[in-house]
């Protein structure tokens, strides 16, 4: 799309924006959100971020999708990782470190099992 003059163009980037990612997403059996907000950022979340595309890329895993976003306004808990699982309950991590991403992938993604200790709450 060009340039945005009227409303009208910006409906129709939204909706080409929106189909795109639900594209993108379709083929993942995980989708993995990281928070890289400024809050995330200065917490570590790029770090993480890494961490997760070092070790899905030794696996070649294309089932695992990566998404970065905002910030949810749980900055005390930063950085933060939401897993889901197509068909399943999001489940949200807080405090993600490289070693939490890596047991995330491996206890998570690998095996099935939450790690519980960085779970959070949301209700």
């Amino acid at each position: 799309m060009g340039r945005i003059q009227s409303l009208e163009d910006l409906m129709q980037a939204k909706e080409e924006a929106i189909k795109s990612q639900v594209d993108k997403e379709q083929g993942c059996k995980y989708l993995i959100r990281i928070s890289t907000a400024s809050c995330g950022v200065a917490a570590g979340a790029l770090d993480a971020l890494a961490r997760f595309h070092e070790l899905l890329s030794r696996q070649n895993s294309e089932q695992v999708c990566i998404q970065e976003i905002g910030c949810l306004g749980l900055c005390s808990l930063e950085p933060i990782v939401q897993v889901q699982e197509k068909d399943r309950a999001l489940i949200t991590y807080g405090k993600v470190t490289r070693f939490v991403a890596q047991r995330i992938i491996h206890e998570h993604i690998e095996k099935g099992l939450p790690v519980q200790e960085y779970v959070i709450e949301l209700t």
